[in-house]
C-alpha cells in the first residue's frame, strides 16, 4: 500500500511538471513494482527531453513485459501506446484517443481520481490539437473532469480546457470572461507551472486577436513566450514557436508583412516530429501571404510550393508508413528464400529488386516533377483570371459612377430649367394676370371674384415657391446649411410636416459641387419622407468634426422593410443615393423599423 502511495505522489509531481522532485522520489523509491517505476522514470525523461525514440522503446518494453493483471502496468501501457500514436504519427490521432480511453476505463474501474484526471487530460489535449471528438462527446469528458478533479491545480486545468472548448471553433461570442479572469489570476499562482501559464496566455492572446484587440494580444503573446522560456518542460519549445507564429500572423494581418516575415524566421526549427512539421507548414503558408502583400511574387510562389509540399507530405504519411512496413516484410521473406535457393538465383532476384526499385524511384520523381509543373501552371492561370476579373470589375464600377454623375448633372440642369420657366414665364404671366385682375371694378362686392383673386394669389405663391425649391439654394453665397434651413422653413409652413434642423461645428463652406450634391441628397430623402413615411415630425442633424461631415435624417413615420422595397426606376432612389455617397468615399446607413420610423445616417470625409 505504501508503494502505491509512493507512485501516486510521483504522478502528482509529474502532473505539476515538478520533474526534479519526481526524479528524486524515484531514486529514493524501494518499490518492487519495477515496470511501473520504469514507466514513471520514462515519463519524467519525456517531459525534460522529449525523446520520441525513447517513447517508442518504452512502449515496446511494455508490449513485451506488461502484466495485464496489474492496474498500474495496464494503465501505463495504454497511456504510452497513445503517446506513441499521437507524437510519432501524423495520422494516428484516433488510435491515440482510443488508447487513452482504454486507460481511462481502467482508472474508472479502480476509482483512482489521479489516474482518471491524467487520462482525461490526454484525451482533451489530443482533441484540442486534432479536433477529432465531436462537441457533445468533448463536453461529456469535461463534465467527467469536473466530477473527478481533486485539487486547485486540477481545477485550473479543467477551466482552461473548458475555455478552450468554448473558443475552439473561433466563435468569439462563446468566450467566457469569468473563466478568462479566473485563469489570468492563476498565472500569478505558484502552484501553476510556467508551461501551463504560457498556454493560458497564448489562448487569451488568440482571443484578443480574433476580437480585434491587437495591443492586448501582442502583450499576451509576449508574456506567454516568457513563461515558455522559464519552463523546464522541453516540449514547451513547440508552444513557444507556435506563439511566435501567432505573433507573425497578427503582424501580417495588420499589413506589417516585413515584421511578420522576421518573426516567422524566429519560429523555424530543424525538428522533424509531428507537431513541429505542422508548424513548418503554417510558417510557409504565412510567408507566402506576407511576400504576396509585399509584391515579392517570386518568394511568395516559392513559399507556397513549400507549403503545398509539406501539406501533401503529411497527407501521404500514412501511405509511406504502410509501404515501409510492406518493404520490411518483403526483405525478410527474401532472406528466408535465399537460404533455400541457390546463390545465383538469389543474386538475380536481388538484381531485379534493385532494378524495380530504381524504376519506381525514377517514375515517382517524374510524377512529382509533372505534378509540381502542373500545379505552377494552374496557379499562374488562376492568378491571371483573377487579375482580368478585377480589371473588369473596376471598369464596370467606374462606368457606373460616371453614369450616376451624368444623371445627377442632368437632373440639376432640368431642375434649373424648370425653375427658370416657372419663375420667368409662368410666374411673369401670373403676375400680369394679377395686375389685370386688380383693375376689375366691383370685385370687392362680388364674393366669387374676391374668392378667385384669393385663389390666384395662392397659385402665384405656390408657383413662386416651387421655382425657389427647384433652384439649388446652394449656389448662392449662403451655402449648404442656410439652404437646408430655408427648405425646412418652407415645408414647415405648410403644417403638413414639422421639420427641425440642428447643426454642430459647421465652419467654413465646402466645395460648391459637394454642397450641391449633399443638398440634393437631403432634398430627395425629405421628399421620400413626405411622400411615403406619413410622418408628422422630421429632424435633420448636420455635424462637422475634424475632417468628417455627419448627416442624420430621422422621422416618426411608418417605417419600411428595405428587403421588400421595390427599387425606384426613375430619380435618384435609395440605391442611387447610396452609390453616390460611396462615390464620395462616404458611408450610407438606413435603420428603419415598421411602425417606429426611419433613421438615415450619412458620413462623408471633407
Amino acid at each position: 500500500m505504501a508503494s502505491a502511495q509512493s507512485e501516486l505522489s510521483i504522478i502528482d509531481l509529474i502532473r505539476s511538471y515538478s520533474i526534479v522532485e519526481a526524479d528524486q522520489l524515484l531514486s529514493d523509491s524501494k518499490s518492487a513494482r519495477n515496470k511501473s517505476m520504469l514507466f514513471l522514470k520514462f515519463q519524467t525523461d519525456l517531459l525534460k527531453n522529449f525523446d520520441v525514440n525513447a517513447l517508442e522503446n518504452q512502449f515496446r518494453l511494455h508490449l513485451e513485459n506488461a502484466d495485464k493483471s496489474n492496474l498500474f502496468d495496464n494503465f501505463y501501457y495504454h497511456i504510452s501506446k497513445g503517446d506513441l500514436y499521437f507524437y510519432n504519427n501524423t495520422n494516428k490521432d484516433l488510435e491515440a484517443i482510443s488508447s487513452y480511453k482504454n486507460a481511462l476505463s481502467l482508472a474508472l474501474v479502480e476509482g483512482d481520481k489521479i489516474l482518471i484526471c491524467e487520462a482525461l487530460k490526454k484525451i482533451l489535449y489530443t482533441h484540442r490539437v486534432s479536433f477529432l471528438v465531436d462537441n457533445n462527446t468533448y463536453q461529456e469528458y469535461l463534465n467527467m473532469y469536473r466530477e473527478y478533479y481533486y485539487d486547485e491545480l486540477e481545477l485550473v486545468y479543467l477551466n482552461y480546457y473548458d475555455l478552450n472548448f468554448k473558443f475552439k471553433n473561433f466563435y468569439v461570442d462563446d468566450w467566457d470572461k469569468d473563466l478568462e479572469h479566473y485563469l489570468l489570476n492563476k498565472t500569478n499562482d505558484t502552484i501553476v507551472p510556467d508551461y501551463f501559464k504560457g498556454k493560458i496566455k497564448q489562448l487569451v492572446g488568440f482571443y484578443y486577436e480574433m476580437n480585434g484587440s491587437y495591443g492586448k494580444s501582442k502583450s499576451m503573446y509576449k508574456e506567454a513566450i516568457n513563461h515558455f522560456n522559464r519552463s523546464n518542460f522541453a516540449y514547451s519549445e513547440y508552444d513557444k514557436k507556435t506563439t511566435l507564429i501567432y505573433q507573425a500572423i497578427l503582424e501580417i494581418n495588420q499589413n506589417n508583412s516585413q515584421e511578420g516575415i522576421r518573426i516567422l524566421g524566429l519560429s523555424q526549427t530543424d525538428r522533424k516530429d509531428k507537431l513541429f512539421t505542422l508548424n513548418r507548414m503554417y510558417i510557409d503558408y504565412w510567408k507566402s501571404v506576407a511576400y504576396y502583400k509585399l509584391k515579392n511574387y517570386k518568394s511568395a510562389f516559392e513559399s507556397n510550393v513549400s507549403y503545398e509540399y509539406l501539406r501533401d507530405s503529411l497527407n501521404e504519411f500514412k501511405y509511406s508508413t504502410l509501404l515501409t512496413e510492406l518493404e520490411t516484410k518483403y526483405q525478410t521473406a527474401e532472406k528466408e528464400k535465399q537460404i533455400l535457393e541457390e546463390k545465383q538465383k538469389a543474386q538475380i532476384t536481388r538484381n531485379w529488386l534493385i532494378a524495380a526499385t530504381i524504376a519506381l524511384v525514377f517514375g515517382a520523381g517524374i510524377a512529382i516533377l509533372v505534378q509540381k509543373n502542373t500545379t505552377k501552371k494552374r496557379k499562374l492561370a488562376e492568378q491571371e483570371t483573377l487579375l482580368k476579373q478585377e480589371r473588369v470589375d473596376n471598369l464596370l464600377k467606374q462606368q457606373e459612377l460616371v453614369s450616376i454623375d451624368a444623371m445627377i448633372e442632368g437632373q440639376e440642369k432640368e431642375r434649373q430649367r424648370v425653375a427658370n420657366e416657372l419663375h420667368d414665364d409662368l410666374g411673369s404671366l401670373m403676375a400680369t394676370i394679377k395686375l389685370h385682375f386688380s383693375n376689375v371694378k366691383g370685385k370687392d362686392k362680388d364674393p366669387a371674384l374676391k374668392q378667385a383673386q384669393s385663389l390666384l394669389e395662392e397659385a402665384y405663391q405656390k408657383v413662386r415657391g416651387i421655382a425657389h425649391s427647384k433652384n439649388s439654394g446652394v449656389m448662392s453665397s449662403q451655402g449648404l446649411l442656410p439652404a437646408v434651413k430655408k427648405m425646412a422653413q418652407v415645408i414647415s409652413e405648410t403644417n403638413a410636416l414639422e421639420v427641425n434642423v440642428e447643426d454642430f461645428g459647421m465652419g467654413e463652406r465646402m466645395e460648391n459641387s459637394l454642397e450641391l450634391s449633399l443638398f440634393r441628397t437631403i432634398q430627395e430623402l425629405v421628399a421620400n419622407a413626405i411622400k411615403h413615411a406619413e410622418a408628422t415630425k422630421l429632424n435633420i442633424q448636420i455635424s462637422q468634426y475634424d475632417d468628417n461631415l455627419n448627416i442624420i435624417i430621422e422621422d416618426n413615420g411608418k417605417g419600411f422593410d428595405r428587403s421588400n422595397l421595390e427599387k425606384s426606376k426613375t430619380g435618384m432612389g435609395l440605391t442611387n443615393i447610396e452609390k453616390r455617397i460611396e462615390h464620395l468615399e462616404g458611408n450610407f446607413t438606413i435603420d428603419s423599423v415598421l411602425g417606429k420610423g426611419t433613421s438615415i445616417i450619412i458620413d462623408i470625409p471633407v
